[in-house]
């Protein structure tokens, strides 16, 4: 199972999240889930850093990827990556509702 955590801030903002596990939906490799997940996740990293020029570390590696923003970001960059990480859960919560057996969204 893949578990998806949120972590918000006390303004309710994503400040992070991670993707832990693999779905098991179909083979490795060839799983439609894991890479719908996996899409979601990086294109958003993608778009955080290379469209929102926030500076991120994020840690990847095999199951797993754990993104953070950092604590100051401008006004501009704070709605762009409210933006892009809103649209990331709403995808994630479709994911969800379609493969429940395979996907866990949660918020901490």
């Amino acid at each position: 199972m893949i578990t998806i955590s949120l972590f918000r801030n006390k303004n309710h903002n994503i400040q992070g999240f991670t993707v832990k596990g693999h779905a098991g939906f179909g083979e490795h490799g060839t799983d439609i889930v894991c890479a719908a997940v996996t899409t979601a996740a990086m294109t958003t990293v993608n778009g955080l850093t290379d469209v929102v020029h926030i500076s991120l570390t994020p840690e990847v590696r095999e199951g797993y990827l754990s993104c953070c923003l950092p604590e100051k970001l401008s006004e501009e960059q704070r709605r762009e990556a409210d933006v892009l990480l809103e649209s990331m859960v709403l995808t994630m919560q479709n994911l969800e509702s379609q493969y429940g057996d395979y996907i866990r969204l949660r918020e901490e």
